[in-house]
């Protein structure tokens, strides 16, 4: 597995091309791209021809988009819009060289019945999943471990997956909402290497499942995720891929992004020595 850096751990401290140059400088060779960060960069008159270029001049390759959220429970042209920003960040992708975009399912669903969000969500991936192929993108469906997110648990994630039943769309781990949201380890090993598309890695103090908010997503190693059975049952299941560390500790984000990337290098590298995964 190798180290990566998520851009979201400096979401507010760095902008997009900064992360980039400290990053590469921090020892990373890959990097998660945020999509808020990446339309800044669009929008203060940057291309993704320079993207690219500024990319491939600091040799670190960009594996995902993160991320497109809240993809389901809308209609016309709210469905619309959904589609055509998957177009986009797809598109983008393609340009710049990643291979995954993530996926969210909806937030505040207006109903919690399993089947009825399975179906849903089923049903609008085997939508997006098509248009992600004509750019040669995978979709990573990303379940989060807190109350308002409509697919919380691995399990559930999985079986929407399986019901899609597409090729490049599958499963994104993160190993914090993987605590936060009450799935176990072993879990993993239900999946195998072809499902598991990438992997966030934060860690989290000791509460109960669905108890936790997102800004107590600390560096990983510093709480009570057991990241390193998470990391070897990933290994087990075949993943080979990125360890993207994503952090939203006000503290971390608080750092100046001289001082957070490195040490987010090291607490991953960390980690990944500690579960014998690099």
């Amino acid at each position: 597995m190798f180290p990566c850096y998520n851009m979201a751990t400096t979401m507010n401290s760095s902008l997009f091309e900064n992360d980039i140059l400290l990053a590469a400088k921090a020892g990373f060779q890959h990097i998660e791209l945020r999509k808020e960060k990446l339309l800044d960069y669009l929008r203060r008159g940057h291309s993704l021809s320079e993207l690219k270029e500024l990319l491939e001049e600091n040799q670190i390759r960009p594996v995902c988009i993160n991320a497109l959220a809240d993809i389901s429970f809308h209609k016309g042209q709210a469905r619309e819009t959904v589609e055509e920003l998957c177009h986009f960040l797809c598109y983008a992708g393609q340009f710049v060289g990643c291979r995954d975009l993530e996926v969210i399912a909806a937030f505040g669903a207006p109903t919690d019945e399993r089947e009825a969000v399975t179906a849903e969500t089923a049903g609008i991936l085997s939508r997006l999943g098509p248009i992600a192929a004509d750019y040669g993108m995978r979709l990573a469906l990303e379940y989060m471990g807190v109350p308002k997110c409509s697919v919380r648990t691995f399990d559930h994630a999985l079986e929407i997956v399986d019901r899609v039943d597409l090729p490049n769309v599958g499963l994104l781990v993160d190993t914090w909402h993987h605590f936060a949201g009450g799935s176990t380890p072993e879990e993993l090993l239900q999946a195998g290497a072809e499902k598991i598309f990438i992997v966030h890695v934060g860690d989290a103090p000791d509460k109960a499942p669905l108890t936790m908010r997102r800004n107590e997503c600390i560096w990983p190693g510093d709480g009570a995720v057991p990241i390193t059975a998470l990391l070897r049952n990933l290994k087990t299941a075949g993943y080979d891929h990125v360890v993207s560390v994503e952090v939203f500790d006000p503290d971390v984000q608080a750092m100046k992004p001289e001082q957070c990337i490195p040490m987010a290098y090291l607490k991953t590298v960390n980690a990944m020595k500690e579960a014998g995964v690099c």
